[in-house]
């Protein structure tokens, strides 16, 4: 949804290497080509026939000749691993345009990795999402970075209706997540909301938790799940999301307190997490402080921030959000408008054009 509206008057084409996509996307611009493809042997028919582009590391002119017949002028590259970036460098190559790398999240793998670097080298531009991977990324490759945040719709936000600022029974503190739920990254901090959630209402407050989006494992929170506050609706489509924000008082986006995943992803921020800091609604950080989205609410003096691995700071925290949320909500509202053209499409759409035809 951000690269649909930040590529807004540039005429392009966009290649889908993600068959999950396949079904929110719609258009003649759109391409589809599964990358990396699945190693089996199986896999070979398809990539030999040119229905596949990809296949253990081999690239099908073939899918080329099918599929990207059309001369580009530019490449841009918006990846998360290495399969990713070798494969634009490809098309790249083979179609002799230039490259603009964009990095949606860190991966150990680009560090002392000779592809990797060979790639950058031949990458007229290079930009990531966050200032502290810029800092790394320039310090261990000794190349300029640009930043370009995941940007949230200004269209909708901040949220304007208005809901109830005391809480009861039959209207209780309302808090989301919303996006998917993984036992490997967000284990830990999630057990740690959902208990400190039961605890206070067990204590006599009238909070609940409302999750939307997948949970992997299906068997995740199934636990937690079981008592009437904590309540998962399922998936949504990118459409729904504002009329579900809309309903809640305040958001959470935790992250794992496992040393490998604060090594393997404190570089990365929520996609989500732009559009949660411009809703004009209190957010809670709740994960360690290493990580970037935590890292970036406290440089911006933003957000309520929870990172200590601790059910009681957590419940302390809800407490005080559940007798002040008024001045808990003025805050969040001074938050989106400042960091409204930092983080909005409105306001980064023309820097970003800029980057990519300049």
């Amino acid at each position: 949804m951000t690269l649909k509206n930040l590529f807004t008057g540039i005429i392009h084409d966009v290649l889908y290497t993600d068959s999950s996509f396949i079904s929110s996307v719609k258009g003649t611009n759109y391409i589809h080509g599964h990358c990396p493809y699945h190693k089996s042997r199986k896999g070979i028919f398809l990539f030999i026939i040119g229905l596949v582009p990809e296949w253990r590391g081999y690239y099908s002119r073939v899918w080329m000749f099918f599929f990207l017949r059309k001369k580009y002028d530019l490449i841009y590259a918006f990846f998360y691993s290495i399969e990713l970036a070798k494969f634009a460098s490809w098309i790249a190559l083979q179609k002799k345009a230039k490259l603009i790398l964009h990095i949606a999240d860190h991966s150990p793998s680009f560090i002392n990795n000779f592809e990797f670097i060979k790639i950058l080298d031949q990458s007229e531009k290079l930009c990531c999402i966050g200032q502290n991977m810029k800092d790394y990324y320039e310090n261990i490759f000794k190349k300029s970075f640009d930043v370009f945040h995941n940007l949230a719709d200004d269209a909708y936000l901040p949220l304007t209706n208005k809901i109830n600022f005391t809480f009861s029974e039959s209207n209780p503190l309302k808090i989301l997540f919303m996006g998917s739920l993984f036992e490997t990254l967000h284990k830990g901090a999630i057990n740690n909301i959902c208990r400190a959630i039961n605890e206070l209402n067990d204590e006599g407050y009238s909070i609940s938790f409302n999750l939307y989006g997948q949970i992997v494992p299906n068997t995740f929170l199934q636990e937690e799940r079981t008592t009437p506050h904590i309540n998962h609706h399922g998936t949504i489509s990118p459409d729904e999301r504002f009329n579900i924000m809309i309903q809640n008082h305040c958001f959470v986006v935790p992250s794992s307190f496992s040393k490998n995943i604060k090594a393997e992803y404190k570089y990365s921020i929520p996609t989500k997490l732009p559009e949660l800091l411009l809703s004009g609604r209190p957010v809670i950080i709740h994960g360690p402080n290493e990580m970037e989205a935590h890292r970036f609410c406290y440089d911006e003096k933003c957000g309520i921030l929870i990172d200590n691995n601790s059910i009681y700071s957590l419940k302390s925290a809800l407490v005080n959000l559940y007798l002040n949320y008024p001045n808990h909500k003025k805050d969040a509202i001074k938050t989106s408008h400042k960091l409204m053209n930092k983080l909005s499409i409105s306001d980064q759409s023309p820097r970003f054009q800029s980057f990519v035809l300049n």
